[in-house]
């Protein structure tokens, strides 16, 4: 088993008799069923075989920085982080294993990653838990369908080639960033694709929502290069056409009122390669907004 690092939040404390920040009323998770586990991946190791630029593995604590102060008074839990190294199959499993009984107890976790390999650990512990038909939503500018070592590149062709009640659904397609095999990879799976710029047409979002609304679980996944640079320097591959902020919150907010959505992550956050911090603050930001719709 990896080790699992607890992360000690601290904040600004407006009254010390008043909690009302996140800092304040997080909590170890203890199995406590029905609420919302934050849970990171402090890994690069997929990143670093992808010849990716380095320094995702920093994500989880960076962006818990971020979220500390930020104005929050429901109920919200922490299991630590899972402490990534070389062996990236062993890793993956150790996220896998630290989420089933988080689904199994109804809570949904959120998980920071990490370098975009978080999510093949995510999908371990959700396929474990649940049973049927399964929608993987991914916002990114990159298919991820690679056929080859497994890294941050392969996850979804991983999970394609052997689950066959698995389908793919990618929301920010970039053509610059993926080859002709790569599209031709996805139209073997199936794969429903849509560029940033046919996103960016209303009726997309909707006709998405309305297919997610029918599998037995979706879990969602969002790599931050599918942002904007300006807004999201901080990731191994910078997108100078991405995701404005004003448009990434709003396709989570839409996206976390489905009924059969089991959880999310965000991964891809690189604090060292980052300009003050603007990554991982628009990371935490999301979160936020994520916890947002979920209580309600």
């Amino acid at each position: 088993m990896k080790k699992i690092e607890k992360y000690d939040y601290q904040g600004r404390v407006d009254n010390e008799s008043i909690k009302e920040r996140f800092h304040q009323v997080v909590k170890d998770y203890n199995d406590e069923k029905n609420v919302p586990v934050i849970v990171g991946f402090s890994s690069e190791e997929g990143v670093r075989r992808n010849k990716g630029r380095l320094g995702a593995s920093k994500g989880p604590f960076k962006v818990r920085e971020k979220l500390a102060s930020y104005a929050y008074d429901s109920d919200i839990y922490d299991s630590g982080t899972v402490i990534g190294d070389a062996d990236l199959k062993e890793s993956q499993s150790a996220l896998g294993q630290i989420l089933e009984p988080i689904y199994l107890n109804g809570a949904t976790p959120i998980i920071i990653g990490g370098g975009h390999e978080t999510f093949y650990g995510h999908y371990l512990g959700a396929r474990t838990a649940f049973k049927g038909n399964i929608a993987l939503l991914n916002f990114d500018a990159h298919f991820d369908l690679r056929d080859e070592r497994p890294s941050s590149g392969t996850m979804f062709h991983q999970i394609l080639s052997e689950d066959k009640d698995a389908d793919y659904f990618v929301l920010g397609i970039q053509p610059q960033g993926n080859t002709k095999t790569l599209f031709e990879t996805a139209d073997h799976f199936g794969v429903k694709y849509y560029t940033i710029d046919q996103v960016r047409e209303a009726s997309v979002i909707e006709e998405v929502y309305q297919k997610l609304k029918s599998y037995d679980s979706v879990i969602m996944t969002l790599c931050m290069d599918s942002v904007l640079e300006a807004s999201a320097p901080g990731v191994s591959a910078p997108s100078p056409n991405g995701y404005t902020p004003e448009e990434i919150h709003r396709l989570v907010k839409t996206f976390a009122t489905l009924e059969n959505l089991r959880s999310f992550d965000i991964s891809e956050v690189s604090p060292p390669l980052d300009i003050g911090d603007r990554t991982s603050a628009l990371a935490a930001s999301i979160i936020h907004k994520f916890l947002s719709v979920i209580k309600e």
